[in-house]
């Protein structure tokens, strides 16, 4: 397993961070990584040294105080060779740049070989943790079809919060039979015929005090 140095923010990082504590919108978008080594001071990086194949979307996206803790899963769909990997990037939206790379870290010699698609399906989950310090807008682009773990998934479905117990709901359902029987027991027939047998060919003898008598289809309407 990959040992990652400790993650640099960029300069371009550090200039978004600062919009943010003012109210700016902070927007993570996706994950990279690369088989490259960075020469000299890492936070002047703009991109990856060398990108393996394209950014993958971020899968998962929680902030927890002042830290917001980003998951991303990587898939080797696109690559043909056994590759190293030892870069990890992250990119965010910059209001004014467009999108940026936003924290950059190496494993240097530490890192990930990454088999071949023809060797079979390969994917590797990577969490990066980022400070946002008093930011009021922190988000990160989802994309619909992004992947969940079964402990997110599981951890999801027994949310009481968003989720009501089935013991519960099927208790809230009984609850609501029983008042509806109880309100058909108060009326004649239980609702279960039309008790009036008027067929309104004419309205004689009936004081209408609301609406008019459609004489077309015989029928008082309001």
């Amino acid at each position: 397993m990959a040992q990652y140095n400790t993650m640099v923010i960029t300069e371009l990082g550090k200039i978004l961070y600062a919009k943010s504590q003012t109210g700016k919108p902070l927007v993570y978008t996706k994950m990279q990584i690369g088989s490259g080594q960075a020469l000299g001071d890492p936070s002047n990086l703009t991109n990856l040294v060398q990108p393996i194949g394209d950014p993958f979307p971020i899968s998962s996206f929680v902030v927890n105080g002042d830290t917001a803790q980003i998951k991303a899963i990587f898939e080797n769909t696109n690559v043909t060779q056994t590759t190293y990997a030892c870069e990890l990037g992250l990119f965010a939206n910059d209001p004014d740049y467009g999108e940026i790379l936003y924290a950059y870290a190496n494993a240097e010699a530490n890192g990930d070989y990454i088999p071949p698609i023809a060797a079979g399906p390969f994917s590797k989950e990577f969490q990066i943790n980022v400070v946002v310090g008093n930011a009021t807008s922190v988000t990160a682009e989802i994309p619909p079809n992004a992947y969940v773990t079964y402990t997110e998934f599981m951890d999801h479905v027994n949310n009481t919060e968003i989720h009501i117990p089935r013991s519960e709901f099927i208790s809230a359902i009984n609850n609501l039979q029983n008042q509806i029987d109880t309100i058909k027991a108060t009326f004649p027939d239980s609702f279960t015929h039309n008790l009036f047998d008027d067929g309104l060919e004419t309205i004689d003898e009936i004081s209408l005090t609301n609406g008019y008598y459609n004489q077309a289809y015989t029928r008082l309407e309001v």
